[in-house]
């Protein structure tokens, strides 16, 4: 049972024992006709009808008998709640532990790739140096320009691996785009946790901006892009793509390759030709 169920029945049963007080006191008010606490006194009681008498007593021990197990449940209530948020409290703590452990493991990652990236870059440079000093190129040594560039670079794509980009997902005036997106990623069968934004300004004529999802680890990104296949079989997203987020240089390649893969469906229509690792691919189409 959830806590603030709980609470609501507290409340109930509160005002539930607080109305029988009030009951009873009314009651023996009468009885013993009198109007406060303060004019109770033993000859009073004596006096009091004997049949008054015995029905008093009768309700103050079935009133004392309800007091003690609301008091009961309540105590057994709250050992409940309290071991309930124990139990909580121990999986924020393991979700924030979780956290920091992917989060070190992607700086880990940045940082091997980083690593490898300029080691590599020096390599090259310090071979072009070398040519350099004996008279066989007229090259520079490395700079630190080249090295800023070459972990810029990097960085910037290992922050691109955590995006994905959704294309011809219909913009409206007044959009809640996050739950737009997060019904597309459920009729994948994914629910990720993402942040989603329009890219560019927005255009006249029915031009639908492209969204930018960013996920937790590229891991994510990778698996949206899988599962993305899914949409063509959906009629509400049939026109709606799911592609990496790629830098202008990956872009502009992209662009040549689609160009070659319409090129060659012009040319040889009894072929398919597709894109896979940044090459256009062709196979006999099969037989109907």
């Amino acid at each position: 049972m959830c806590t603030s169920t709980k609470d609501a029945q507290h409340q109930e049963m509160q005002e539930l024992v607080k109305n029988n007080c009030v009951s009873f006191l009314d009651k023996a008010f009468n009885g013993l006709r009198i109007t406060s606490t303060g004019q109770l006194t033993t000859a009073i009681i004596l006096n009091a009808r004997q049949d008054e008498t015995a029905v008093l007593l009768r309700e103050s021990v079935f009133l004392i008998s309800s007091l003690v197990r609301h008091m009961t449940d309540y105590k057994n209530t709250s050992h409940s709640v309290g071991a309930e948020l124990i139990d909580a409290q121990k999986t924020i703590i393991k979700l924030q532990a979780e956290l920091i452990s992917v989060k070190n493991d992607q700086l880990e990652g940045i940082k091997t790739t980083v690593q490898t990236s300029v080691a590599s870059t020096v390599k090259e440079e310090f071979k072009s140096y070398s040519a350099a000093v004996q008279g066989n190129v007229k090259e520079k040594p490395v700079s630190q320009t080249v090295l800023k560039k070459v972990v810029q670079d990097v960085v910037q794509g290992e922050d691109r691996a955590k995006n994905v980009m959704i294309f011809g997902l219909e913009e409206e005036n007044e959009e809640e785009l996050n739950a737009k997106v997060d019904e597309m990623f459920h009729s994948m069968g994914e629910k990720p946790r993402v942040e989603v934004c329009r890219v560019g300004q927005k255009k006249t004529g029915g031009v639908t901006r492209p969204v930018k999802v960013t996920t937790a680890s590229s891991t994510v990104a990778e698996q949206l892009l899988v599962k993305s296949r899914k949409l063509c079989f959906l009629e509400k997203y049939k026109k709606v793509y799911v592609n990496p987020d790629r830098s202008p240089e990956e872009r502009e390649q992209r662009r040549e390759l689609v160009k070659e893969v319409k090129r060659r469906s012009e040319e040889e229509k009894d072929k398919r030709h597709y894109i896979r690792n940044g090459k256009v691919c062709s196979v006999l189409r099969s037989a109907t």
